[in-house]
Order: structure tokens, then C-alpha cells, then sequence
């Protein structure tokens, strides 16, 4: 007796193993008809992870025509960089001004890289120091580290080293990750100060 009824908790056991690996895999195979504007992102995040960028492109498209803000961004990206398609500011540009109106804090802040870069754009400190303000104004770090470089350079705003240090130091507070360049007019702004960090 004993024996069945091991024997039937470990066919029970191997269903519901399998039932739940085989609705994993329906899942994951879903056509994209059927999934919800998360799935479709998540798939895409996914396809571009397996630097599968043909999918990925196709995923974000249509979790951003259901209005996705993540997948206008992450399109965004893609013509920014050329990654998997033929780079192209203007497209860029209209994705990530699609994703900034939907509040992506992320898309505000490299519609401001496109304006103080020119890319795709009329070059525009003043347009760039705006979404800069507006990003870092809703925690952004890189928005803020971008501030301080704008005092710094004097573009966009009246160059300042004391406003550089402060949004510098907000940057820094809030979890910027300086690269080389970065951390030169760090050094030259806060000294010491930014030794310590």
C-alpha cells in the first residue's frame, strides 16, 4: 500500500512539475496578439537581451503603440544608437519626446543629451538645460550631474562654479557614477571634497 501510494504522489508529483514548466512555455511563446502591454515590453527587454534586435524592435513597437512610456524609450535608444536598426536622430528624437509626455524621467533626460549635442536637432543649450532641470527636479542623477556641467561650461546658464559644485554634489548624493572625464571637473570643482567620496 505503502508503495502506491508513493508511487502516486510521485506521478503527482511529475504533473504538476510539467503542467506548470509547459504553462511557462505557452506563456513565453504567446503570440504577441495576445499579450498584454507588459508582456510585450518584457519580451522585448528579453529579445534585446539575446541582442535578438529585430524582435526587440518589434515588441517595443507594439507595446508602444498600446502607449507603453518603457518601450518608447527603449525605441528611442535604438535610433539614438544605431543598436540593431540604422541610427536615426530624428526617430530618437520622436520616441523619446513620445516617452518624456508620458513623464518618463529617463526620455526627459536625453532629449536634453539631443539638444545639447545637436543630434537630430538644432543645437539648443537652453533646451537642453530645461530638460535637464526637469529630470534632476524628479531625482534623476545624470540630469543633475548635466546641470552641473552646464554651469560648468557656461551653456545654457551663466557658468557658475559654485551652482556646478551644488548640483555636482546632488548628482553624487542621489547615486551618479562619474566616468573619467566626469570625474576631472569634479576634482577641479569640489577638490578635496571630492576625494573623500
Amino acid at each position: 500500500m505503502k508503495k502506491i501510494m508513493l508511487f502516486v504522489l510521485a506521478l503527482c508529483l511529475c504533473f504538476t512539475t510539467f503542467g506548470t514548466a509547459f504553462a511557462e512555455t505557452a506563456a513565453a511563446e504567446k503570440p504577441a496578439a495576445e499579450m498584454t502591454t507588459e508582456e510585450l515590453y518584457r519580451a522585448g527587454v528579453d529579445a534585446e537581451s539575446a541582442k535578438d534586435y529585430g524582435k526587440a524592435l518589434e515588441y517595443y513597437k507594439l507595446a508602444a503603440d498600446l502607449g507603453n512610456a518603457e518601450s518608447m524609450y527603449n525605441l528611442g535608444l535604438m535610433y539614438h544608437f544605431g543598436q540593431g536598426v540604422e541610427q536615426d536622430y530624428g526617430k530618437a528624437l520622436e520616441y523619446y519626446q513620445k516617452a518624456a509626455d508620458l513623464g518618463s524621467v529617463e526620455a526627459i533626460h536625453n532629449l536634453g543629451v539631443m539638444y545639447y549635442f545637436g543630434n537630430g536637432v538644432e543645437q539648443d543649450y537652453s533646451k537642453a538645460y530645461d530638460c535637464w532641470l526637469r529630470s534632476a527636479e524628479q531625482g534623476e542623477p545624470a540630469g543633475m550631474f548635466c546641470l552641473g556641467e552646464c554651469f560648468y561650461e557656461g551653456h545654457g546658464a551663466e557658468k557658475d562654479l559654485d551652482k556646478a559644485a551644488e548640483w555636482y554634489r546632488k548628482a553624487l548624493d542621489a547615486g551618479y557614477e562619474p566616468d573619467e572625464t566626469d570625474q576631472a571637473h569634479l576634482k577641479e570643482v569640489l577638490g578635496d571634497e571630492y576625494q573623500q567620496k
